[in-house]
């Protein structure tokens, strides 16, 4: 075999081995995202339970453990206040007070 032709098959090789490294990286990086997805839902439903009064024992999702979410999270917040129980219309809260009772809202 020539020189010339030895050099070929190796950079072929080192070609095709960055080439499934990238494929590779690209593969990681979509498996984090997922990953981050899965993360910031149950730290975002855990924070609404816990919000709510939900006991400790009866929540679904997970804490925060890794102390990311406030910054890996995009639009997280804390969830508001409970509607108390007395309270009959809550479809008056997305309506100001001068509205008429009648008036339809499209959300």
């Amino acid at each position: 075999m020539s020189t010339q032709l030895t050099k070929t098959l190796w950079a072929g090789a080192l070609f095709s081995v960055v080439v499934a490294m990238g494929q590779l990286s690209k593969g990681e990086v979509k498996e984090q995202q997922e990953w981050l997805v899965g993360y910031c839902t149950d730290a975002a439903v855990w924070a609404a339970e816990e919000a709510r009064g939900v006991l400790l024992n009866q929540r679904t999702g997970q804490p925060d453990y890794r102390n990311i979410a406030a910054e890996q999270c995009p639009g997280m917040r804390p969830a508001g206040p409970a509607i108390d129980d007395d309270y009959q219309a809550p479809a008056r809260l997305a309506m100001p007070d001068t509205a008429p009772a009648q008036q339809l809202v499209q959300f």
